[in-house]
C-alpha cells in the first residue's frame, strides 16, 4: 500500500469526529478498542495481512473516538473549567506562557495553582487567560516571563459567550488551546509578581529572549506617540507570530485581499526560514545530511521562541518528519509524511481536528501535493517561476474555498495574483528582519538603516493587499455554505483524481465539481422566512434586532457594540449570525440613536452586506464612529429620517414611529430620549421596540393619540429604573417582554423593581443573558417564541 498512513490518519481524525456527535461513555470506547486490537492480533498471527489492516484501521478510529472521549472528559471535569464565580477572586499561578500584547490590552497566560475567593482558599489547578486593560496609570502591565509566579485579582467571565443559535466557535477555540477559563482584571496594578521564574529554566529563558527582540523591535519602529508603529506590528507578526498588535484596517485589508494567511506562521514562514538557512549551511559547504541536522535543531528552537504557537508546530511537525525522512531513506513520500504529521498533531491534541488553521493547513498542503503535478503540465515554462507559483497558489486555494467560505464567509479571487508579489515580499521583510534583530544588538545605527528599508518593503505589501479594493467581485462576503455543497464540492474534486475508464468521465466530473464551485461561491438560496420573525441578537450589553419579514425583506435595527476595545461586535456577532440565516441583503438598516452599544456593530455589517434604505432620527454632530459608520455606507443607499407620524408599509407589515418628535436633526449630545421607537403590526399581533428611552419620553408617547397597546414589548433601556414606568406598562399591556442585556453587567440592568412591575402585570419574561438569543414570531394571530437556551 503507498499510503498508509493516510489512511491511519483519516481513521483517527474519523474517530475523533464521530466521539463529538456521540455520547458514548470512554469505557464503551476502550472496550471496543481493545477487542478491535485483539481481532487484529489474532488476523496477524493467522498470516491474513489485509484483513488486519483493515481492522487495524477500525482500531485507529476507535482510538481516535476514545482519545476525544478521554480529553473531552478531563477537560469538562477540570475544576478550574468548572469554577463559576461571580465576584472578584485571586488566582495564584504561573505563567505557562509570555504575555500576549495588544494595542489596547495584554494577555496572561496562567496556569493556577490555588484560589482564594469568599473568604477561602481552594487548590483549583487549570489554564487561565487573563485580559489586562491598559490604562492611564499603567499602560501595560508587569514586565513577566514564563515560569513567574504571579498572584492575579480578576473576575471570571462567562463561558456561553454569545448564544445565537449555533454552538460558539470561540469555546471549541480556547478547548483547542487547553484553556479551562477566562477571566477580566480592571487594570495591570491587580498582577503581582511574587517570584521569578527559573533564571536558567529553558523556556524562562526563551520568554527573555522573545521579550527582549519585541523590545529590539519596538524601539526601532515606535509611531509618533511612542507605542509600536503599524509596521513593527507586521514586523512582530511575520518574525514572533503575536498578531495581536497590528493595526485592524491593516489586518482587515489584507484579509479582503486574501493574503492574511502569510501573516499566521505557517507552512510557508517555516518554507522560507528553511530555505534561508538551508542556502546558509550549503555555501559554508557543510554536508548535507548535516545541514538537516542543522535545520531540525534550528526549527525546535524556532518552536520554543514563538512558544508553540498551534500553526507553528504544525509547520515544524510536518518539515521536521520530511527532514527526517529524507535522513533515513532520502527518497520521501509526501502524503505519507504530511499523515504522519496529522496522526502527530491529532494524538496528543484530538481537539485541533476542529481548529480551522488545523483545517486550512492539511487542505491546502494535500491540495498541492495531489493536483500540483496534474495543472502544471498545462501551463508554459515562463520566467522566475511564475507559473510555478500561480499553480501553486490556484491548487493550494482549491483546497481551502470551502473552509474559508465556511469559517470567515469570504470569498477571494485577488489572493491568486497578489500572492505572486507578496510571497517574495514577505521573504525578503523576513529575511531582513532576522538580519534586523540580530545587528540590533551589536549597533543600534545599522539596525536603524535596517528599519528603514524593512518599513518600506511593509508599506508595500501592504499598499499590495489595497490593489483591487475597487473591484469588489474579486473579494466579497458570502452566507455560511450548506454542508451537501461542501460535501459535493470536495467529492466532485477528489474524484478528478480518478484514472479514466468511461468516455468523458473527465468532462462530466468537471462540470459537476465547476457546479458545485459555483454554488459555493455565489451561494444562489434565498433567505425566506413565512412568517413576520424579530430575533434579538446576543450581543452582550447593548442591542442588535433582526426583522424577517414575510418573504425575503429584512431590516436590522442596531448593531450592538462595545464603548471601547478593539473587539468588533458587528464582525464577529452580529454579521455571523446574518450569514448562518442565508442572509445577503437588508433592505432596512436603521439606527435607533448613535450610543456605542447600538452603532458600533454596524459598520462592519454596512461593509459585510448590501443595504437597501438606511433609517435614522437624530445624528450626533461629532462623533467618529458615527462618522466612519456613515462612511462605510455605499453610495447607492437611500438615506431616510423618521420622526412621530411617520409610516412605512412591507405588504401586511404596517411600520409605525411613535417617537421622537421631529426636530432639527443634528444635535450636539446624542440622549437616549432621541431614540427611534417603532411599533409593528401584523394583523391582531403588535410589537414595541422603543430602543432607550427614559420616563420623559414614555411621558411623551403616552400623551399622544396614538395606539401602543402591543403583545411583546423589547424592554426599553436595557431593563433599567429609569424606563418601563406602570403608566407605560399599562398602556402598551404586554403579554411578552424581551430584555437585550448582558451577563454580570456593571450597570445592575434589568431593574429588580422593573422586573417585579414585568411580573405584576402578568407579562412572560426572556432575557438574552440568561437565554441568548430570544426569537419571537407570528403568523398575524398567534406568537411563538424560541431561545438558543
Amino acid at each position: 500500500m503507498a499510503f498508509p498512513f493516510l489512511f491511519l490518519a483519516l481513521s483517527l481524525a474519523s474517530g475523533i469526529l464521530l466521539s463529538s456527535l456521540l455520547s458514548f461513555t470512554l469505557l464503551t470506547w476502550i472496550l471496543s478498542l481493545l477487542a478491535s486490537l485483539a481481532s487484529a492480533w489474532l488476523l496477524f498471527l493467522l498470516r491474513k495481512e489485509r484483513q488486519a489492516f483493515f481492522i487495524i484501521l477500525i482500531s485507529t478510529f476507535l482510538l481516535g473516538a476514545s482519545l476525544y472521549s478521554f480529553s473531552s472528559k478531563n477537560f469538562d471535569e477540570n475544576s478550574l473549567h468548572r469554577l463559576k464565580l461571580s465576584n472578584y477572586a485571586d488566582f495564584y499561578g504561573t505563567l505557562y506562557k509570555s504575555p500576549s500584547l495588544g494595542p489596547d490590552k495584554d494577555i496572561l497566560f496562567l496556569k493556577v495553582k490555588k484560589v482564594f475567593y469568599e473568604n477561602k482558599q481552594e487548590n483549583i489547578k487549570g489554564n487561565l487567560r487573563v485580559t489586562v486593560p491598559h490604562s492611564s496609570v499603567s499602560s501595560s502591565p508587569l514586565r513577566l516571563f514564563v515560569h513567574d509566579k504571579v498572584k492575579v485579582s480578576a473576575s471570571l467571565l462567562s463561558s456561553k459567550g454569545y448564544s445565537n443559535f449555533k454552538a460558539s466557535t470561540s469555546n471549541a477555540y480556547f478547548k483547542s488551546q487547553n484553556i479551562h477559563n477566562r477571566a477580566f482584571t480592571k487594570s495591570a496594578l491587580l498582577v503581582e509578581r511574587l517570584e521569578s521564574g527559573k533564571k536558567y529554566s529553558p523556556l524562562y529563558l526563551v520568554s527573555v529572549l522573545r521579550q527582549s527582540l519585541q523590545d529590539k523591535i519596538e524601539n526601532h519602529f515606535s509611531s509618533e506617540k511612542g507605542v509600536l508603529s503599524p509596521q513593527g506590528a507586521v514586523l512582530e507578526a511575520l518574525l514572533l507570530g503575536e498578531r495581536s498588535r497590528m493595526d485592524p484596517t491593516i489586518t482587515k485589508s489584507l484579509q479582503r485581499a486574501g493574503i492574511y494567511h502569510l501573516f499566521a506562521i505557517s507552512g510557508a514562514h517555516i518554507a522560507i526560514i528553511s530555505f534561508f538557512l538551508f542556502s546558509l549551511l550549503k555555501l559554508s559547504r557543510l554536508p548535507t545530511r548535516l545541514s538537516y541536522l542543522c535545520v531540525i535543531a534550528f526549527l525546535f528552537f524556532y518552536a520554543f521562541l514563538v512558544e508553540g504557537r498551534p500553526s507553528v508546530m504544525r509547520a515544524t511537525i510536518m518539515a521536521v518528519a520530511f527532514l527526517l525522512g529524507k535522513l533515513i531513506w532520502r527518497n520521501v513520500n509526501l502524503i505519507n509524511t504530511i499523515s504522519i504529521s496529522a496522526f502527530i498533531l491529532l494524538f496528543f491534541n484530538p481537539f485541533s481536528l476542529f481548529n480551522v488553521g488545523f483545517q486550512l493547513t492539511f487542505a491546502a498542503t494535500f491540495s498541492i501535493i495531489l493536483f500540483f503535478p496534474r495543472i502544471i503540465k498545462y501551463f508554459p515554462r515562463l520566467p522566475l517561476r511564475i507559473s510555478e507559483i500561480i499553480v501553486l497558489s490556484l491548487t493550494a486555494q482549491l483546497g481551502v474555498f470551502p473552509f474559508i467560505a465556511s469559517s470567515f464567509n469570504r470569498v477571494t479571487f485577488s489572493s491568486l495574483i497578489l500572492n505572486y508579489a507578496a510571497l517574495p515580499l514577505v521573504g525578503l521583510i523576513m529575511a531582513g528582519g532576522y538580519i534586523f534583530l540580530f545587528v540590533s544588538f551589536a549597533s543600534s545605527f545599522l539596525a536603524q538603516l535596517l528599519a528603514k528599508g524593512i518599513d518600506f518593503l511593509i508599506n508595500l505589501l501592504v499598499s499590495c493587499s489595497h490593489l483591487f479594493d475597487k473591484v469588489s467581485f474579486i473579494s466579497y462576503r458570502i452566507p455560511t455554505p450548506h454542508l451537501i455543497t461542501i460535501i459535493g464540492y470536495f467529492l466532485f474534486f477528489l474524484l478528478l483524481l480518478l484514472p479514466t475508464k468511461i468516455k468523458r468521465q473527465k468532462l462530466a466530473l468537471t462540470v459537476l465539481f465547476l457546479a458545485f464551485f459555483a454554488v459555493l461561491i455565489s451561494y444562489p438560496f434565498p433567505s425566506v422566512s413565512k412568517n413576520l420573525k424579530l430575533t434579538l441578537i446576543d450581543v452582550g450589553q447593548g442591542e442588535s434586532i433582526l426583522v424577517e419579514f414575510p418573504g425575503h425583506k429584512k431590516m436590522l435595527i442596531d448593531g450592538g457594540g462595545y464603548p471601547e476595545g478593539t473587539f468588533d461586535m458587528g464582525e464577529h456577532v452580529v454579521s455571523p449570525f446574518l450569514w448562518q440565516k442565508g442572509i445577503k441583503k437588508i433592505e432596512y438598516l436603521v439606527l435607533t440613536h448613535a450610543h456605542p452599544d447600538h452603532l458600533n456593530g454596524l459598520k462592519a455589517v454596512a461593509q459585510n452586506f448590501k443595504i437597501g434604505e438606511y433609517w435614522e432620527a437624530f445624528s450626533p454632530l461629532e462623533s467618529d464612529p458615527y462618522t466612519a459608520f456613515k462612511r462605510s455606507l455605499s453610495s447607492s443607499v437611500s438615506h431616510k429620517r423618521f420622526f412621530r407620524g411617520h409610516s412605512h408599509q412591507e405588504k401586511r407589515i404596517r411600520i409605525e414611529v411613535l417617537h421622537p418628535e421631529k426636530g432639527e436633526p443634528y444635535v450636539d449630545a446624542i440622549s437616549n430620549d432621541h431614540s427611534l421607537v417603532l411599533r409593528l403590526s401584523y394583523d391582531q399581533i403588535s410589537f414595541l421596540l422603543p430602543g432607550d428611552i427614559t420616563v420623559e419620553a414614555e411621558q411623551m408617547i403616552l400623551g399622544s393619540s396614538g395606539e401602543i397597546k402591543s403583545q411583546v414589548l423589547k424592554s426599553p433601556h436595557h431593563g433599567s429604573a429609569s424606563s418601563s414606568t406602570e403608566a407605560f406598562l399599562d398602556r402598551v399591556s404586554p403579554e411578552i417582554v424581551v430584555i437585550s442585556v448582558g451577563e454580570n453587567n456593571t450597570y445592575g440592568f434589568p431593574n429588580h423593581e422593573v422586573l417585579e412591575r414585568y411580573k405584576k402585570i402578568g407579562a412572560k419574561v426572556y432575557r438574552t443573558d440568561v437565554h441568548g438569543a430570544v426569537e419571537v414570531s407570528s403568523d398575524g394571530r398567534t406568537i411563538f417564541v424560541r431561545t438558543a437556551h
